[in-house]
């Protein structure tokens, strides 16, 4: 947490200049691409852009995530804003010896982690209300999900045995074990700082009226891995696992199957973790053949139309639901601004919460527009198989929708190329 920047903002917000306490910069963040690369490995004397997360990027997601802390936190009271990232529980409902009480609050723990992780992303996500409605716990971009962040996969194991058709999104540790089950979506949420976060405030509750989880920390900590994926693109994530493997030369089946899964499990879901390294180039090989001039020059043009035809069908799947994921979104900011609207504080930020919400707006319809363009390109005689793909998907990543829309699109544009790398 950037201590300095926190006691900024504190300040701002007790003289009551909440427009100006919002606007400032909480993280910088250096774009992706070969800016990076050219400052990590190369000459780190160029100028690299940079973005940031502000602390209206942090209230907008939070809201949007938890919109019923709003009536219980009193905003003109400086100390009671960090409140406004906490969640409690009595403790007097608390048995800090029982293991399953302990169990639960690291579940609602780490299922606020992973919202928070989703939501900086850029997808939408709601907590289920109905305690009667059993099977999953968030609605990712409308999906229903549970969340599962455990060291034994039987629990994950026992979930998709009562519920098969809710998927589950895991803790980091699982999805190795879990990376080619379709239903099983990996995050980058980790058991031991779910631990450690829950223990460390076990040591001091007992002493306090209210259990109180920290998750100004959380918040931070894990809207930040979101924004990083978005900020970063493919080529970041993926360079990283080219370092760790560059001398493996080994076919996709094989291929460092760990790495691969950790990188590209919280991205694209169990078919990224399959088809994106045939797309990368990772070790520059498949099955031990590289794709030559002769091999591009031998393409047979009903599998290059196959291949052309899946990418087709998975940009409009990406196209198609973008309209409902505005639409989701307008639903989830109307709610929040009912509750913001009802605050005597919180209606001074109003303005730049509604420019936030209206700023995510056109980026989803600007990616859509991207996203048509492509569909032209891939349609043109101008396509390029080995250069256009990776920004095809990098657009789609950056669409901002959840991999379970379109995971049976992706696993098929993988099983097309696959055919072309056969000749």
């Amino acid at each position: 947490m950037n201590e300095d920047r926190w006691s900024s903002f504190i300040e701002l917000w007790d003289k009551q200049k909440y427009s100006e306490a919002v606007n400032l910069r909480y993280f910088d963040y250096i774009y992706g691409g070969t800016n990076v690369l050219n400052q990590l490995f190369r000459d780190a004397s160029n100028t690299i852009p940079s973005v940031g997360i502000s602390f209206i990027d942090i209230i907008y997601d939070y809201l949007m995530v938890n919109p019923a802390v709003i009536k219980t936190i009193d905003f003109s009271k400086k100390e009671n804003l960090s409140n406004f990232f906490t969640f409690q529980q009595d403790t007097e409902t608390i048995d800090f010896d029982n293991y399953d009480e302990i169990t639960r609050l690291e579940g609602n723990t780490s299922e606020q982690m992973i919202a928070l992780e989703l939501q900086g992303k850029g997808h939408e996500v709601i907590f289920q209300e109905k305690s009667n409605q059993s099977g999953y716990n968030l609605l990712v971009d409308g999906y229903p999900f549970q969340v599962k962040c455990t060291k034994n996969p039987s629990d994950v194991y026992e979930h998709l045995r009562n519920y098969p058709y809710i998927p589950v999104l895991v803790n980091q540790e699982l999805i190795q074990t879990f990376e080619n089950n379709p239903l099983v979506y990996g995050t980058e949420v980790s058991i031991h700082t779910v631990k450690a976060i829950v223990n460390k405030t076990i040591q001091h509750a007992e002493e306090l009226s209210n259990f109180d989880i920290p998750l100004i920390n959380i918040a931070l900590a894990s809207l930040v891995n979101g924004y990083k994926i978005l900020f970063d693109g493919l080529d970041i994530r993926m360079a990283g696992l080219n370092v760790v493997n560059n001398v493996v030369v080994k076919g996709i089946g094989g291929f460092a199957g760990k790495t691969a899964g950790l990188i590209m499990g919280p991205v694209f879901g169990p078919a990224g973790v399959v088809v994106l390294p045939m797309f990368f180039g990772w070790a520059g090989a498949y099955n031990g053949k590289k794709l030559t001039n002769y091999t591009k020059r031998i393409y047979s043009f009903k599998k290059r139309e196959n291949l052309k035809n899946d990418i087709i069908l998975l940009i409009d799947k990406v196209l198609n639901y973008l309209p409902e994921k505005i639409s989701i979104r307008e639903q989830c900011f109307n709610y929040s601004k009912q509750q913001i609207m009802n605050d005597p504080v919180l209606t001074n930020i109003i303005f730049p919460l509604k420019d936030k919400y209206n700023e995510k707006q056109r980026y989803t319809a600007n990616k859509a527009m991207e996203l048509e363009e492509w569909r032209s390109h891939v349609i043109s005689k101008k396509f390029n198989i080995e250069k256009d793909v990776k920004h095809i998907l990098d657009t789609v990543l950056r669409s901002q929708v959840h991999p379970i829309i379109f995971q049976k699109e992706l696993h098929n544009v993988g099983l097309s190329y696959k055919e072309i790398l056969k000749l």
